[in-house]
């Protein structure tokens, strides 16, 4: 009996030793020591955090533990940086491996804009040149090139150039002919500038026939107002070449006979600056002398004397008393 008693034992002893009890973690006693707390812990992470400022980068370490204050170093970002923050995740198990960059946040922009006004500021308008119209010295002439009957005039202006601003009718056929046989002639030879009314401003008349006996053309009074030339009724219908006595106020014509004789007359501005003829004096071949006509006449033009004298200025004929009104 013995015998069998023993290896039943033994194998009882065997199959106890087979089992496994469990053991829950909270069964396991817990030791705290100097604040750290002993048993199952967490993995810890470590995040390392670079903030860049406009003057330094300051870098720090900050560790969490699960069930653990946060010790280390917490960094803080300057106001005013213009850069976000980059992060770097290393850790244990349950962590992310790589580089992760946190969304950048626009910073506020201390930039002030100016606004955009939408009217233009207008330019000043240049000027047109200008010339003096009291200033008669700059004026010249010329034959126009798109015409020969016609005289460019020209004058200079306050930017130092001169330019063409009018054109006048004129027959310069005469005018070409007599500069192709003198070259050294221009237009202005035969443009006569006369103060022919008395205001203090030079006329024109263009010489149309250059003759050696008599000049015939076309009067153009002068504007001072307006700096033109306008074309001269009253002088036009005379034909000939004017010269003017200012301290007289006259004018005086001569037309040139073939045969040494002459037609002269004198002209003046009535009140009503009407032109009208002063003396005419008619010189004339009679026979193998000449004869001399003098008439004279009032502001009106009317007859008021009438004589005949031979060459030695002896009376002559019946015409030598004073017209009776």
């Amino acid at each position: 009996m013995k015998k069998y008693i023993l290896p039943i034992v033994a194998l009882a002893l065997l199959t106890g030793c087979g089992k496994v009890s469990d053991v829950k973690d909270t069964d396991k006693p817990i030791n705290i020591v100097s604040g750290t707390v002993e048993g199952t812990t967490r993995d810890i992470s470590t995040t390392d955090t670079e903030a860049t400022t406009d003057d330094d980068t300051v870098s720090g370490t900050t560790t969490k533990t699960a069930g653990n204050k946060v010790s280390g170093t917490t960094t803080t970002a300057k106001a005013g940086s213009k850069k976000s923050a980059v992060t770097r995740a290393n850790g244990g198990s349950g962590g992310v491996y790589g580089t992760t960059r946190a969304v950048p946040v626009a910073p506020k922009s201390t930039t002030k804009t100016k606004a955009t006004t939408a009217a233009t500021t207008t330019q000043p308008a240049t000027q047109a040149p200008k010339a003096d119209f009291e200033d008669c010295s700059t004026i010249s002439f010329g034959i126009s090139e798109n015409t020969s009957n016609k005289i460019d005039v020209s004058r200079q202006y306050n930017d130092g150039k001169a330019r063409s601003y009018q054109v006048l009718s004129a027959d310069t056929s005469g005018i070409q002919e007599a500069i192709k046989k003198d070259p050294s002639k221009t237009v202005n030879d035969f443009v006569i500038k006369n103060d022919l009314d008395f205001d203090g401003y030079p006329d024109i008349f263009i010489i149309e026939k250059p003759d050696e006996l008599n000049k015939t053309g076309k009067y153009y009074r002068y504007d001072h107002e307006t700096g033109n030339y306008q074309a001269w009724q009253e002088l036009n219908g005379i034909h000939f070449e004017l010269n003017g006595n200012a301290e007289l106020k006259q004018l005086k014509t001569t037309e040139q006979k073939e045969d040494g004789g002459y037609e002269e007359k004198i002209y003046v501005w009535n009140e009503q600056k009407q032109l009208v003829i002063l003396k005419y004096t008619h010189k004339y071949k009679s026979g193998d002398s000449f004869l001399i006509d003098y008439v004279d006449y009032d502001n009106n033009g009317a007859e008021i004397l009438r004589e005949t004298r031979d060459e030695n200025g002896s009376l002559v004929g019946g015409n030598n008393e004073e017209t009776k009104s």
